[in-house]
């Protein structure tokens, strides 16, 4: 914890400047909001008065897309998040993992080339967890987008990811970084396997001898 993770995805996001030095994207300095960028943060921030299509359809309005257009596409994401059937409710009539879903699909409704997400999960009991996890990497298979995760679950950052970094504390520090080369798709199955633990011993030892010194 405090070691910078969820400042340095929102410098990537463009919604915080760095203190020093420069983010680049495509090669182009990250200087404020971009439309490559889509972020799911820890709590879904859903408009209550909104219904879930509206919602989703929202970063289309800030970016003054024709709305016309792009709902087709958003009523596809709530199909491939097994929603669409809900698109006309409001957040408070669904669950915290299908408010979740519907955040989800919001950060990917303009089409972005990368993926932020804030501890997404963290506030979502174990096994809603746990299926919204394996519900991300079903939605990540449909889109192959570039996905950059913040989590404090070791288990998590295993399962989901192709590659693991980890961060020190204070000042922030990358400390290790572990390529995951599991298969996909991935089940929560494979996390009681011997090959999943050992990357799992790993990056808690990494992170072990970081808070040791």
């Amino acid at each position: 914890s405090g070691c910078g993770k969820s400042t340095l995805l929102m410098m990537i996001a463009g919604l915080i400047d760095p203190s020093a030095g420069e983010i680049r994207i495509k090669d182009a300095k990250v200087a404020g909001p971009r439309r490559e960028g889509g972020v799911v943060f820890q709590s879904p921030v859903l408009l209550p008065w909104r219904t879930v299509l509206q919602n989703v359809l929202f970063p289309i309005e800030l970016l003054k897309l024709p709305r016309r257009q792009y709902e087709p596409r958003a009523m596809d994401l709530l199909r491939m998040a097994k929603i669409d059937e809900f698109s006309g409710l409001l957040p408070r009539q669904l669950s915290g993992g299908m408010r979740q879903r519907v955040a989800i699909c919001r950060a990917l409704v303009h089409d972005p080339s990368i993926l932020l997400m804030d501890e997404p999960f963290s506030a979502l009991d174990a096994i809603t967890r746990d299926e919204m996890a394996v519900e991300l990497q079903r939605i990540w298979q449909a889109n192959r987008k570039t996905v950059i995760f913040v989590t404090h679950s070791i288990r998590e950052a295993a399962f989901l990811s192709d590659r693991v970094l980890v961060m020190a504390r204070r000042p922030a520090t990358i400390i290790d970084e572990l390529p995951i080369d599991l298969p996909r798709p991935r089940a929560i199955a494979m996390t009681e396997d011997e090959a999943f633990n050992r990357l799992v011993r790993h990056l808690r030892n990494a992170i072990e001898a970081s808070h040791a010194e």
